[in-house]
């Protein structure tokens, strides 16, 4: 079979001529259904592989969808390569959260924490943009209808501005568009000079993976931060997010953190009740501190697999579960991770 890549983010049009029976198309970085419906002009596939991407519910007409975590097990291996590990468990906030670019799951993210006058966090916020375009929310509230989780004061709340302060260590040049901050020092540099103490002063991360409107599950840095940070994790907006993590192999601590916000339909309220349900937790410095050093092996646990890893232990297993013409073209995709 043929593999094609396509690497041009909300471009895929450039650089795919025609698609057939006899192809494998692999689409690097997250994509939604916008996205799928573009390539589709282009003929179908008979697969489709994402290394960001690990389950979707996403129409994929009858080309066939596997997902792997091939793009946090690239970045993961040069972290932990250069990384001096501490074990010291000194929590300081509650939690914690990292927002560069501008996306839907991330404003609302900020606005609930200020909604639910949350207090004790550390964040880093590039500050891009402190509005969004909310009609689709307001759709999906509508559709909702008497099952909205949001009242009239909720609502017309999250249709504000945010008022949280920017806060964004310089690289080199913070300059931004339209999205974010441009260069903002890559994975590996924001994990040694920046992100490593936030996570480590925290007991939760508030994981804000690329998710939109789409039912789907996504796995980048952020996801990794919180391992090796050793946080609890609860994920923004993201569905079926902690169920995947777990299929991965590892723990979620679902005996803590109440992951069912991940299993509702809605955007909105995955947002929303992943505050709610998880509420104590993340306005209690003094539970959440004792909660960490109490499952602190069970911590260590999570980021020993990282180091060992099981990462790629787990890809290579799922490679073997794929039909045999698709395994065969897999060797032409992990080479650019």
């Amino acid at each position: 079979m043929h593999v094609i890549s396509t690497f041009h983010y909300k471009n895929y049009r450039a650089d795919i001529d025609q698609l057939t029976n006899n192809d494998i198309l692999h689409i690097y970085d997250v994509f939604d259904q916008s996205d799928i419906d573009l390539i589709f002009k282009n003929g179908m596939p008979k697969y489709i592989i994402s290394d960001h991407i690990t389950k979707s519910k996403i129409n994929f007409n009858n080309a066939k969808f596997y997902g792997l975590p091939l793009y946090i097990n690239s970045i993961s291996k040069n972290i932990i390569k250069n990384t001096e590990f501490d074990n010291n468990i000194n929590t300081l906030n509650c939690f914690n959260f990292m927002i560069n670019k501008k996306q839907i799951n991330r404003f609302l993210c900020i606005k609930f924490v200020e909604w639910f006058n949350l207090y004790n966090f550390d964040y880093t916020w590039s500050a891009v943009d402190q509005q969004f375009d909310m009609s689709k929310i307001i759709y999906e509230l509508d559709l909702l209808g008497k099952d909205s989780p949001l009242n009239k004061d909720t609502k017309t709340f999250i249709l504000s501005q945010i008022r949280l302060p920017k806060k964004f260590i310089e690289f080199l040049d913070t300059s931004t568009n339209n999205f974010g901050v441009q260069n903002f020092g890559g994975v590996e540099w924001s994990w040694q000079n920046i992100m490593q103490k936030l996570f480590l002063s925290s007991a939760i991360s508030l994981i804000t993976e690329t998710v939109a409107y789409e039912r789907s599950s996504v796995f980048t840095e952020k996801t990794l931060y919180s391992v090796l940070g050793l946080t609890f994790p609860i994920w923004i907006g993201g569905y079926n997010q902690a169920a995947e993590w777990k299929r991965i192999g590892f723990d979620i601590f679902d005996d803590i953190i109440d992951h069912s916000y991940q299993n509702y339909h809605t955007l909105i309220e995955r947002c929303y009740y992943a505050f709610l349900f998880n509420l104590d937790l993340l306005s209690n410095i003094n539970q959440a501190a004792e909660l960490r050093l109490l499952h602190k092996n069970r911590l260590f646990k999570n980021r020993d697999l990282l180091v060992q890893n099981h990462l790629e232990t787990f890809i290579n297993q799922e490679i073997t579960t794929f039909p045999e013409e698709l395994q065969m073209g897999m060797p032409e995709i992990q080479k650019y991770f």
